[in-house]
């Protein structure tokens, strides 16, 4: 498959079609495919077990990108959808119907469903209040109770009889003083030592551990970035954050609170829209498809094309990557 297919907003129930690197004619049809069980869309919001070519008019080719408008019956069906799901549209060319191309369709986050244009006029815009978020202070306990070593042995108070000679008396007295004087001087040097290796450690983690660790910014802008407040649609959640014109960092922040929090289908449609543009993003987005990167979750699945996809689209923004270039060669290999 070497078509790249986007779906861009226009308006709610229509989205323009973009399909790159195609080396037919305008007089189109498609088939698409969902990779949940391998149905096929034959209506709106209807799918079967058997091919439905559907004829797309009024596109437009030049310089190999065929592009248009798609009505409600594409957009709502794909939009509608689990968000782990992907669709493979197919496209074939009517005046030469053995070239057939395709690629995995990459659907913007602000493409909208056709219920979506009532919702927005019913329903006024209501800004939220910016929730305080107040640090969180962790105290730390001590480890180890240091004994207290300023306490006084205990003394013989009991006098010694006058048939013990003086000299047999100083060694009786030496060898019950130096043990004891021995024991406490170990212990305290023990305990010096466990202190030593509790600051250490806890110098390595701040000067060493925290400056290794990739530091992502926590996205506070007016709390419309705030995975917290996403307590209703998902779409308008992510419209309103993009309003705020965050950057790549906050966006990769937002993205991974909403993979903890399994809000799927905010991380799946903030991925596909932003890594359009951003190389690392696209970047991150193709290591989630990637079986040499990918970590057992909700959101995502190992998917080899999926993954070389975003590589692609990744190198477009950044040619000289190495790393992309690299991988996309192992997994194309």
């Amino acid at each position: 498959m070497a078509l790249r297919i986007e779906l861009s907003s226009y308006k709610p129930g229509i989205a323009k079609f973009l399909a790159q690197k195609w080396s037919g004619s305008s007089d189109i049809d498609i088939l698409i495919q969902r990779n949940q069980d391998g149905y096929y869309l034959s209506g709106i919001n209807q799918w079967g077990s058997e091919k439905s070519w559907h004829t797309i008019e009024n596109m437009l080719v030049e310089n190999e990108q065929l592009t248009g408008h798609v009505g409600e019956w594409l957009v709502d069906s794909l939009v509608t959808q689990e968000s782990q799901l992907r669709f493979l549209i197919q496209i074939r060319d009517k005046q030469n119907l053995s070239y057939v191309d395709g690629g995995v369709v990459s659907i913007a986050a602000d493409v909208l469903p056709s219920i979506a244009l009532s919702t927005q006029t019913a329903q006024p815009n209501v800004q939220q209040a910016e929730p305080i978020i107040e640090p969180e202070v962790q105290e730390i306990s001590p480890l180890i109770e240091e004994p207290n070593l300023d306490a006084e042995p205990a003394t013989l108070d009991e006098p010694i009889e006058n048939n013990t000679a003086p000299e047999a008396k100083a060694i009786e007295t030496e060898e019950v003083v130096k043990p004891k004087s021995r024991l406490g001087l170990i212990l305290a040097i023990v305990i010096a030592l466990m202190m030593l290796i509790g600051l250490g450690i806890a110098v390595w983690y701040f000067l060493f551990f925290k400056n290794q660790s990739p530091q992502i910014p926590l996205v506070q802008t007016n709390g419309q970035c705030s995975v917290i407040n996403a307590n209703t649609d998902d779409l308008t959640f992510i419209q309103q954050c993009l309003q705020t014109k965050p950057k790549s960092d906050e966006i990769i922040q937002v993205i991974m609170e909403a993979k903890k929090a399994e809000k799927c289908n905010i991380a799946q449609r903030l991925y596909a829209n932003q890594a359009q543009t951003d190389a690392k993003i696209a970047e991150l987005y193709a290591k989630e498809y990637d079986d040499k990167f990918y970590k057992a979750n909700n959101c995502f699945k190992v998917d080899k094309e999926t993954a070389i996809y975003w590589y692609e689209t990744s190198l477009t923004k950044d040619p000289n990557n190495a790393f992309v270039k690299d991988r996309l060669t192992q997994l194309q290999n």
